[in-house]
């Protein structure tokens, strides 16, 4: 039952989501109304309750509560039954408000602890980038339109050189400060449709979709060149070796990308460390 509401509900557009709300609220009232006072209605009340507070967030699941419970004491007082005090039904329905509340703040909180828990399950602790699990799952979905499109991308491989040294001559502290500026100087680079992720270690991976070589060029080019003098700066003892595969179109999928543009970052620390490789794959003639 769960999971038919869900789908149909995650089906619906936002206005949609709402008006779905509406009409069920409506519903219950009219049964409520045609049954009249010998049977109980008021579980099903909590049914759009929650529903609206779970997709349509807070603010509507309150407007949700006020309107159950008014379509509830519409019932009420449209049910011809006489009332040991005029008050009495205008009190039922404010308790009946405050338990609406209650669940929908309780559902509220609920649904926003675990777009938390879902969201760290996603994010390096450290860097808050995607971690590797993560950025191989959303590079697939650039894949598929790159190659439906017939579009280039660029998948690039960073790793730090002498990063070991770090740790062990300045301390893990400093390691994960290094690590932490890394990822922000990556991150502050990125377009809004551009990924980046560390995939362990001191190895992160980014992605540029609807991007070339000219275009991968300039971008690696002045992000090594920020990372440079960035160490420079403070001192770090660690240079950037980074491998950059651009895809016409991605024939592979994202775990042979990954591979290739690791394999392109480890011929430039095989050849001399601190800097760029670039080659293009699946190029036709």
């Amino acid at each position: 039952m769960l999971r038919a509401i869900n789908t149909l509900v995650s089906a619906l557009s936002p206005v949609g989501v709402r008006l779905f709300v509406c009409l069920l609220v409506a519903t219950v009232g009219i049964a409520d109304f045609a049954t009249g006072r010998e049977i109980s209605f008021s579980i099903f009340y909590t049914i759009p309750v929650a529903i609206g507070s779970w997709y349509a967030g807070r603010r509507f699941g309150i407007f949700v509560c006020s309107l159950s419970a008014l379509t509830w004491l519409a019932s009420d007082v449209s049910s011809g039954f006489t009332f040991s005090h005029p008050a009495v039904p205008f009190w039922n329905a404010g308790v009946r408000l405050g338990f609406f509340v209650i669940i929908s703040h309780l559902l509220d909180r609920l649904h926003g602890s675990l777009d938390l828990l879902a969201s760290r399950a996603q994010r390096d602790d450290l860097t808050g980038m995607l971690n590797a699990r993560a950025f191989k799952q959303s590079i697939q979905t650039l894949f598929d339109l790159a190659g439906r499109h017939g579009r280039p991308l660029a998948l690039g491989y960073l790793d730090l050189d002498g990063f070991k040294d770090v740790n062990d001559r300045l301390g893990h502290t400093t390691g994960d400060e290094v690590l932490k500026a890394v990822a922000s100087a990556v991150v502050t680079r990125l377009r809004a449709s551009d990924l980046g992720g560390r995939l362990g270690g001191d190895e992160f991976a980014i992605l540029l979709p609807e991007t070339d070589l000219a275009g991968a060029r300039a971008f690696f080019t002045r992000l090594h060149a920020g990372l440079v003098d960035l160490a420079g700066r403070n001192r770090w003892p660690v240079g950037f070796s980074i491998g950059v595969a651009v895809f016409h179109p991605p024939a592979m999928s994202p775990d042979d990308a990954i591979r290739v543009a690791d394999g392109l970052m480890y011929q430039v620390k095989s050849s001399g460390k601190n800097a760029i490789l670039f080659e293009e794959q699946g190029l036709k003639e």
